[in-house]
């Protein structure tokens, strides 16, 4: 090749290289840091490009303004302070973004060291934290669960079992927690029924499915993550171990009075059970509860039954959640209902899929009558 066209053709490409680099985008952000716990100002925290001697720290307000480029897209942006636990962001995360809120997790520090009186506090604190950082932990995008769902039911030596796929959509994600919004944007649709028997009455064809929605306590309000109704309960650190591969805490908490802003259900007499969140980030991992109702009611447990000659009715409730592209999602959700006439049911709810957003499904479908497709059900494999 000749010396002078080599010579050009190695120029325009460096020259082509200077003007990417020159030309890269520059913005600028603006944000505050602020305590997870108690929405306070974190004042001195530092933010930095790792790899970088880029960076910037919030004021006495917490407050902060860094001026970024887009030839760092593919770097991380750190946050960390003192006595906080540090975040660490992809710094495209904030490519298009301006106002943002960054709340820091305070660290715990030797809770088996510390009196009860001080336990319950933290305790508080933990749980506390947990409700704000629900939209950074869990999936705040739409989206489409794919359900397996098993109901055995034993009554007079007897035992049923009823099975069905269930998609259930949300057009919101998690993040806010209202009744009102949950039940606007969370839909659900029976696509596929195996009946122990076919449908004769309105009863039999019932599904517990709504109840079985709002013990997802990450994205419904009324229970131990209902900050403006926290102080109804007592909580204390019941100590730490694993779960899931991650270290958590272990509390328990007891509603001394369980009503519709506290429990979700008007009608419980007690209301108590144990929450695990981890130490990192604090992320509700498993959430388990036992309470016991004034009466059944044949619609479920979110429909009012009258005092007069009601029986109590005892159930349980086990609700887990998984990883998913890097954030939470509900995986299951268990409940036992123990009626005092001896009858036994079992719910069990497996999310098997986490799919795109399917706007086609609209409504709640309270009733399932719907017949056995014998060759879906001949191949279909339960999950666990």
């Amino acid at each position: 090749m000749n010396r002078n066209v080599m010579k050009y053709s190695l120029s325009f490409i460096l020259l082509f290289i200077i003007g990417k680099v020159l030309t890269a985008q520059n913005f600028t952000v603006t944000g505050t840091v602020i305590n997870a716990e108690t929405g306070a100002a974190v004042e001195f925290a530092n933010i930095g490009i790792e790899g970088t001697y880029l960076g910037t720290a919030s004021d006495m307000d917490g407050n902060f303004e860094i001026k970024l480029s887009e030839a760092l897209l593919e770097k991380q942006i750190s946050i960390s302070a003192v006595g906080y636990k540090s975040k660490v962001y992809q710094v495209r995360e904030w490519s298009k973004k301006d106002g943002l809120m960054i709340q820091l997790a305070p660290v715990n520090y030797g809770i088996s060291e510390i009196n009860v009186a001080a336990k319950s506090k933290i305790g508080y604190g933990i749980i506390r934290t947990a409700a704000h950082l629900i939209t950074d932990n869990y999936i705040v995008q739409p989206y489409t669960y794919r359900c397996y769902m098993r109901t055995v039911t034993n009554m007079n030596g007897k035992s049923f079992m009823d099975e069905a796929i269930v998609l259930l959509t949300d057009s919101k994600g998690y993040g806010e927690r209202s009744f009102a919004e949950a039940y606007q944007n969370i839909h659900y649709r029976i696509v596929q029924n195996n009946p122990h028997r076919k449908v004769a009455l309105l009863k039999e064809g019932l599904t517990f499915m709504d109840d079985l929605i709002s013990w997802d306590i990450v994205r419904n309000p009324g229970n131990i993550l209902s900050v403006e109704s926290m102080n109804d309960f007592e909580v204390n650190v019941e100590g730490e171990t694993a779960l899931d591969g991650d270290s958590v805490w272990v509390l328990s908490y007891d509603c001394q009075k369980p009503d519709v802003q506290n429990a979700g259900d008007p009608q419980l007499t007690t209301y108590k059970g144990k929450i695990w969140v981890t130490q990192e980030n604090n992320k509700v991992l498993k959430n388990s509860f036992e309470a016991t109702r004034i009466g059944a009611s044949r619609h479920g447990n979110s429909f009012y039954v009258s005092k007069e000659n009601a029986t109590p009715l005892k159930y349980k409730v086990e609700t887990h959640y998984k990883r998913k592209d890097g954030k939470l999602a509900l995986n299951s959700v268990q409940y036992l209902q123990e009626e005092s006439n001896g009858q036994e049911t079992a719910v069990y709810l497996k999310v098997v899929e986490v799919e795109a957003y399917d706007n086609r499904i609209t409504g709640r479908q309270y009733y399932n009558g719907d017949d056995k497709n014998e060759g879906f059900w001949n191949k279909y494999k339960r999950p666990e």
